[in-house]
């Protein structure tokens, strides 16, 4: 079957671009197609407001007016703000929980909740004084006595927070997070070798090793002792089997700063031959190679402190632990507000929660001239297209298309924009400019002929379609996606039967829990008549996808076909009730009501009736 939302998404992963694992992530989390469950809790919220009196918006965000929230009952204002948390949308959350405190200060739970959803929208003077009531309460709150050493780190009192730290909690995550801190705090002192002792903590939990090692290479380069930064440096590329983005940054304007170009621009290379269109290391190479000046990664002691948050909201983020780690990642941006990469990961997390306007509002701090800025850019274009402004996210791409002829990434956003909205023509022009720019085309531009293969083939310009997709199996032989798309396009119109048939059943070898591609074999089977073997497949197809409607339907042409009809006709309404595509519904609704028609006469060049049409 060709191919759907969902596996246009898992393309985006091998696609190479500046800034390539945010992009991912970020696609990936918008190709969960929440936005459906979002409007029904919305309508849901809007019926419960009601019953308990709330004051109901268009969106459960805050208009900007504080008196809206302060309307309603003490237990309506609770519910809403749980609601609110629910769908990440911190902003509401933290002021109706704030008007439910205000009602009833000696709550200890509202008063933690509270605290929390301020930390995570940002509000940290707020959460600052809630901080110091919960330290009044209790001594055991780590995460309080933490953002209260933020507090006296940011106003320079870094004796005050080393005293402080050194009584806090080491339990559990605390283990990593209170050294680190308290490290930087001393640095900050003008303890740099007690710092490095404390530092010593870490080796107790080989989890902790990566920290440990980049943070002793810091505090070292920042000390100036260059030796011992260098060697911490090496331990941990050598760990990371070639070093993060992020370290690989780091060393780089290390050696810069210390003269050493030559070996600056030959870590920059090695670090490109795995991705090559990063700009951020593009950059730097040219940097490197014209020997311009380069600015310390820290420049203050609460750098370092603001590197070792960011360092554990990104490494709680890749767990999973979306609310800790925007916790941790407002903390850095508490000592140092215009910090790009903790800008870019709140940003991104705001994305998942699809609150694309603030999510835009916070790329909007990052400096447009810089790496980071350019990829901020490009996630306002795609944020605007969620926001349905169209006209504005094409107007931001043309003019990034125009600033950087060398960049392709502007036009592979349009191209993706534009197949969303099934403008596949002006898609297709999009991607076809995009592989003009390049020129000699690599083993990762795959993806781009295949994306406008796709953009050709929805035109109806097969002749331009199938070129591009053997092209795209030419750059990447057993790439499955291609595989499937391409063979059962040819199944589909009756061409090289043999050939495709072997690409569906390899695509599937390579990919045997993708729902999508097992359907497509199952379909291409039904389509060459051998219905046993297609519903074979295809009922696995179903057990791997169940929510599709699309494979429901296949499943239930298949059925009919092996005499099974009563199987069949649940099966269509099963994929009735999944809500299929409004053109695919009254084609199913008479199959429900007088099934298929039986086969006359067939061919190998023509397909028996049945299915979606797809």
């Amino acid at each position: 079957m060709m191919m759907r939302h969902d596996q246009w998404c898992e393309v985006q992963i091998d696609r190479v671009m500046p800034g390539n694992s945010m992009k991912t992530s970020l696609q990936m989390a918008s190709c969960l197609n929440l936005s459906r469950q979002r409007k029904l809790a919305l309508k849901a919220m809007a019926v419960a407001a009601t019953m308990w009196l709330l004051p109901v918006h268009s969106s459960i965000a805050a208009t900007g007016n504080e008196s809206t929230v302060e309307d309603g009952s003490v237990f309506g204002q609770y519910l809403a703000g749980r609601f609110a948390r629910s769908i990440g949308d911190t902003t509401s959350a933290s002021r109706y929980y704030s008007q439910v405190l205000k009602r009833d200060p000696d709550n200890s739970d509202i008063l933690t909740r509270a605290f929390l959803l301020m930390l995570a929208d940002g509000r940290i003077e707020d959460a600052t004084i809630l901080a110091h009531k919960i330290a009044e309460v209790s001594q055991r709150s780590s995460l309080a006595s933490q953002v209260i050493a933020v507090e006296r780190i940011a106003g320079g009192d870094y004796v005050g927070a080393v005293d402080l730290l050194r009584k806090a909690s080491r339990s559990r995550m605390n283990a990593l997070i209170v050294p680190l801190v308290e490290a930087w705090a001393q640095v900050g002192v003008g303890e740099g070798d007690e710092s490095l002792r404390t530092l010593d903590f870490l080796k107790k939990k080989n989890g902790y090793t990566l920290f440990r090692t980049y943070h002793t290479a810091l505090i070292n380069d920042f000390l100036d002792r260059a030796e011992q930064a260098e060697s911490a440096y090496l331990e941990t590329i050598k760990a990371q089997e070639g070093g993060s983005l992020r370290v690989v940054e780091a060393y780089g304007i290390f050696l810069e700063r210390k003269g050493r170009h030559e070996d600056a621009v030959n870590l920059y290379r090695g670090f490109l031959e795995r991705e090559p269109d990063n700009i951020l290391i593009l950059t730097a190479l040219a940097r490197a190679g014209s020997k311009e000046p380069v600015t310390p990664l820290l420049v203050e002691a609460k750098d370092g402190v603001a590197e070792a948050f960011y360092g554990i909201a990104g490494g709680l983020l890749q767990e999973n632990a979306r609310d800790s780690a925007l916790i941790y990642a407002r903390l850095a941006l508490a000592l140092k507000p215009d910090m790009p990469v903790a800008l870019t990961l709140v940003g991104g997390i705001m994305e998942g929660d699809e609150r694309f306007e603030p999510a835009n509002e916070l790329y909007t701090r990052i400096e447009k001239g810089s790496p980071y800025g350019w990829n901020a850019q490009l996630r306002m274009a795609s944020n605007l297209d969620e926001m349905d402004q169209l006209p504005a996210a094409v107007k931001l791409l043309r003019r990034l298309e125009k600033e950087r002829p060398d960049r392709i990434d502007p036009l592979v956003e349009l191209g993706d924009i534009f197949r969303s909205r099934e403008k596949y023509k002006a898609s297709a022009d999009a991607y076809d400019r995009a592989i003009r720019r390049l020129g000699d085309l690599q083993e990762q531009h795959w993806t781009l002929l295949y994306s406008r293969a796709i953009a050709y083939e929805r035109s109806n310009e097969w002749s331009k379609a199938e070129p591009d997709f053997l092209q795209a199996l030419d750059l990447k032989p057993e790439q499955p996606l291609v595989l499937n798309y391409l063979g059962y396009s040819w199944i589909d119109r009756g061409e090289h039967l043999e050939r495709a048939r072997k690409m569906v059943e390899k695509a599937v070898e390579l990919r045997p829990t993708d729902g999508y591609i097992v359907d497509s074999l199952g379909w291409a089977l039904y389509c060459l008549g051998e219905y046993d073997g297609a519903v074979k497949q295809l009922e696995r197809a179903v057990s791997l996808r169940p929510e599709d409607p699309i494979i429901n339907d296949h499943l239930g042409d298949a059925l009919w076909r092996v005499g099974r009809e009563l199987e069949a006709s649940f099966q269509w309404r099963r994929a009735l009730a999944l809500e299929p595509e409004p053109d695919t519904v009254p084609k199913i609704k008479e199959k429900i009501l007088k099934g298929l028609a039986p086969i006359v006469k067939r061919s190998t060049s023509e397909l028996p009736e049945g299915g979606d049409g797809n």
